[in-house]
């Protein structure tokens, strides 16, 4: 009779060398699971935080106002921005199609993979702002879309919606006010309070095909304009002095 003494060994060695295996194949896969968490939340930090520089950035488009006036040159201000424009939208367009792989946009939130960015609506608005309305409209419309967007957006995470809409709301008044100081009181702070409330409102409601980065800009310029149209048919001008003049 022969008598395989080795096999139960041999068995439970393998036995215990298996549930080591996936053991350390387990404990291997939750260390990689918690790096590429790690990884990907670093990541979207980084967006997140670029979005927001980007929005400050955009104060520095004011330099616009520095430009020195001129035939040409005030063709020139006219014909770069529309340029500019045309070109994102270009790129917005292939993006959109398939053409360029949106992982390439550093910074696209979710929702804008099968829309345009906003960078594209920000850069509209301005466009607008720029060749349309005076600068006393444009300029605070264009603070309030640059500090009081991410202002509201940080404030958000950590005192609620109707603290952030409140500390939103004194932010935009106070870029209205110190564009608009040299005016009347009387003109100065309803014109603060429109201005203040229509980049809040604009801010505040989430369109489907409209940007609320397009919306914060262009509502209070829309609406000052108004204020600015009815008050010129009655012979009031309210319109203070601009405050940044070309160089």
């Amino acid at each position: 009779m022969i008598v395989f003494e080795g096999w139960p060994k041999q068995m439970l060695f393998s036995e215990m060398s298996a549930k080591d295996a996936l053991k350390t194949t387990k404990e291997r896969m939750s260390k990689y699971q918690d790096e590429f968490l790690e990884r990907l939340t670093a990541i979207e930090v980084d967006a997140h935080w670029f979005r927001r520089v980007f929005h400050t950035f955009a104060a520095s488009f004011l330099f616009y106002y520095l430009l020195p006036e001129g035939e040409l040159m005030n063709d020139i201000k006219i014909v770069i921005p529309i340029i500019l424009v045309l070109c994102i939208s270009l790129v917005e367009y292939r993006r959109l199609r398939g053409v360029l792989n949106h992982q390439r946009f550093f910074g696209l939130r979710n929702y804008e993979k099968n829309r345009p960015a906003s960078y594209l609506y920000f850069g509209f608005a301005v466009v607008l702002l720029f060749l349309f309305f005076p600068q006393q409209i444009a300029i605070p419309c264009i603070l309030c879309a640059s500090f009081t967007d991410p202002i509201i957006g940080e404030t958000r995470y950590y005192l609620g919606k109707k603290k952030a809409y409140f500390i939103g709301f004194f932010v935009s008044l106070f870029f209205f006010l110190i564009t608009w100081y040299q005016a009347e009181w009387w003109v100065l702070i309803p014109v603060s309070i429109i201005g203040a409330t229509g980049a809040l409102v604009g801010e505040a409601r989430k369109l489907r095909f409209i940007d609320d980065d397009f919306m914060i800009q262009m509502l209070p310029a829309i609406l000052l304009w108004f204020v600015w149209q009815v008050t010129i048919a009655f012979n009031i001008h309210i319109l203070p002095p601009k405050i940044i003049l070309p160089i």
